[in-house]
């Protein structure tokens, strides 16, 4: 990742608030901050709700922020030119469309929007998927629909990926498979990419950067090489007082998740632990 260039995609403050009749305005997202450089694969984890689909959307111009800025390809999102459009990549988490065209038709139609379009990498993946071209869309599994949106939206290496539980519906091996491609496809194309998953083990296993969401609030985006350093679960004694200085991402009782974690803080304090996390258990105690 090379953050000496001009960011891919960059949220400045963006909000988004959707209004309800029975109730308050619900926040969707809530003054959030973030860039995105080439080379760079984002794994964005939350609960449902928390309002990944909804930043995704943003970054597409489908849906239009409350308020803040989002440049995309260095061009404001609400006015991208069609040269822009045509670098970016994106899977919703139920594809649709081409019904009543077999595989290879819907290839063929949809590759004549991209003049970069790669076959090898197209035929590389129809490979990697088991897709028979003769197949008619609409007779197709989730699964399979996936797989075929994936290749749709990669094979013209677009520099701004944005996979929305791209796979969910995929079996274990298509899944394993499509995940180790996916960082070495970013650089090799120095795109940007960003991912949401609830299989935490896929984000670990290619993911550059996490950024963790709650609640519409953006609580943690660093390398996950540093997330592994410094977010620990610190466990104090009883009545042991929390040194002042930690970022703080939960609290239960005398069990503090933390994301600064560094002994130096705790040079003064005599009965504590700290235990490293994955991303399952660091996601589960953050909701506790």
């Amino acid at each position: 990742m090379d953050m000496n260039q001009a960011p891919i995609l960059e949220f400045n403050k963006v909000s988004k608030h959707f209004s309800a009749k029975s109730e308050d305005d619900k926040t969707a997202i809530n003054s959030l901050s973030i860039k995105l450089f080439p080379g760079m694969v984002v794994g964005l984890l939350g609960q449902n709700g928390a309002g990944k689909s909804t930043l995704m959307r943003c970054a597409l111009g489908i849906i239009e922020p409350s308020s803040g800025e989002i440049t995309t390809l260095g061009e404001p999102v609400n006015q991208l030119s069609s040269e822009a459009k045509t670098q970016i990549g994106y899977v919703p988490q139920q594809p649709f469309g081409y019904e009543g065209f077999s595989v290879s038709r819907a290839l063929e139609l949809h590759r004549g929007f991209y003049p970069k379009w790669d076959r090898e990498l197209e035929n590389t993946w129809l490979e990697r998927f088991d897709l028979d071209l003769k197949q008619q869309v609409q007779r197709m599994s989730v699964g399979q629909r996936q797989s075929l949106a994936l290749i749709m939206a990669m094979a013209y290496r677009p520099k701004l990926l944005i996979l929305d539980e791209p796979v969910a519906s995929l079996d274990p091996i298509a899944r394993r498979k499509f995940m180790s491609d996916l960082f070495e496809l970013a650089i090799e194309s120095d795109s940007a990419v960003l991912f949401s998953s609830h299989i935490t083990s896929d984000l670990e296993r290619v993911a550059s950067h996490l950024a963790l969401m709650r609640s519409g609030e953006l609580v943690l985006f660093k390398e996950m090489d540093c997330v592994r350093e410094e977010v620990k679960l610190v466990t104090f004694a009883n009545g042991e007082e929390i040194p002042e200085g930690l970022n703080i991402l939960n609290q239960h009782g005398n069990k503090v998740l933390v994301d600064n974690f560094c002994d130096d803080y705790f040079s003064n304090t005599a009965n504590m632990s700290a235990e490293s996390l994955n991303l399952e258990q660091l996601f589960m105690e953050l909701h506790r």
